[in-house]
């Protein structure tokens, strides 16, 4: 038998328990990220550095991904979620105490570890209960755990940083009090992990995943995992560069800005979702990327919060039609027994994406002489302006090899289900 009993819904009750995780564990990163680096300049960090410790995070991520991705595929999944979330914990705590760079790096360092467990291994568990003619509709709502925690989160993280700044009258304190309360959401969703029900897959089972090295990484996702890798390059800098943007800008309540991508991400999901299940990756990912790269320019040239809510509105549909239907391709290319290895494969690329994006930011912004060649002017804007528009070019890597990889796509996705058909599942 299969280690998860499929339902022919998508609100079973293992698909609805890795959802409450995942908006909790979602709650307590986007609380922290968008403050990240911010809170790297208050502890001295220069431009370079600041990117480098804003994409840490997924840089490691990416390189335990060799030892998370098997770990995920050979062994309990329930225990290895249950160790992700107390490590989750324990990181937000350390943020808490750290007061200088190398006890923040170090914090990042085991956020990343955290991450290259927990973030494929509850997409692995809501996949895996998932029949496959829904899986477009259940990743689309499953985003919107992820989405709807992104509406409020960053939002939330800004006023408890000013609450814990004006009580205390320390600015230090304020971010202390933001990484507390995400310790304690890390906490809260060790509940759902312990409820989610899970049979451990049989010895034969595991065996026909063959040695631990044949489970870091799908093959047939490699087409649609570069695409992701592009696209999330791109994405990173509005969550690690608005606060900023909005500084230099002299723009307010930039807060508004991820309460307006997050509530267009949590409407777009669902419904992009059941398009994706009826018309088919193209039509849905190629609109997509077009919106995001719109977003780039509305963003890149506006001077006004109405400008950059707008931009964000169009962000956030685009990326709520182009993300879902890429992880939905790299886990349909493969057979349901792999959907484990498959959902590591993706996250090797959003990692990587994750990681880089910050640090060529960081790059760009330190390069005045660069920028200045956009033209544009207005004093600090000048370094974050250009940024955004520099954005537009991962996106179109992404759309390049979205349309090169499509006939892959198709002959791995009528391999795997013909092999499903054929009854080469799990025992």
């Amino acid at each position: 038998m299969e280690n998860i009993t499929k339902s022919p819904t998508i609100w079973n009750k293992v698909y609805t328990c890795a959802f409450i995780a995942n908006f909790l564990l979602a709650l307590s990163l986007f609380m922290v990220n968008p403050l990240v680096a911010n809170y790297a300049k208050l502890l001295g960090a220069d431009e370079v550095l600041i990117g480098i410790l804003s994409g840490l995070y997924y840089g490691v991520a990416f390189a335990a991904r060799p030892f998370s991705g098997p770990a995920i595929a050979l062994f309990n999944k329930k225990h290895i979620m249950l160790f992700a979330y107390i490590l989750g914990v324990l990181v937000n705590v350390g943020y808490a105490v750290s007061s200088d760079v190398p006890v923040f790096m170090a914090a990042r360092i085991l956020h990343g570890i955290e991450f290259a467990f927990v973030g494929s291994l509850t997409m692995t568990l809501a996949s895996e209960s998932l029949p496959a003619g829904k899986m477009g509709s259940g990743l689309g709502l499953f985003g919107v755990s992820g989405a709807t925690a992104n509406s409020i989160a960053p939002s939330i993280g800004l006023a408890l940083r000013s609450w814990g700044e004006q009580t205390f009258g320390s600015l230090q304190i304020g971010y202390t009090v933001v990484y507390i309360v995400a310790a304690a959401c890390m906490f809260i969703a060790i509940i759902p992990c312990v409820m989610m029900p899970y049979v451990k897959p049989s010895r034969a089972a595991i065996s026909r995943l063959g040695a631990w090295y044949k489970n870091i990484f799908a093959k047939e996702s490699l087409l649609p995992t570069t695409v992701i890798t592009f696209m999330s390059i791109s994405i990173i800098s509005y969550t690690i560069y608005m606060e900023r943007f909005a500084e230099a800008r002299g723009i307010g309540n930039i807060g508004l800005f991820f309460t307006v991508y997050a509530v267009a991400l949590l409407a777009s999901r669902p419904i992009c979702g059941r398009l994706l299940d009826k018309y088919g990756a193209a039509k849905i990912f190629i609109p997509g990327a077009i919106m995001i790269i719109m977003s780039f320019v509305i963003i890149g040239f506006g001077d006004s919060l109405t400008m950059v809510l707008i931009g964000a509105a169009v962000a956030a549909i685009g990326f709520g039609a182009s993300q879902p239907t890429v992880q939905t391709m790299c886990l349909l290319s493969v057979k349901p027994i792999r959907y484990g290895v498959a959902s590591n494969t993706v996250y090797f690329g959003i990692d990587f994406g994750f990681f880089l994006g910050p640090v060529i930011a960081g790059i760009i912004i330190n390069r005045y002489g660069l920028l200045n060649s956009f033209g544009l002017s207005g004093g600090n804007a000048i370094t974050f302006s250009p940024l955004f528009i520099a954005m537009i070019a991962p996106m179109i890597f992404a759309l390049i090899f979205f349309m090169s990889g499509l006939g892959a796509y198709k002959r791995n996705y009528m391999k795997a289900r013909e092999a499903q058909t054929n009854g080469e599942k799990v025992e």
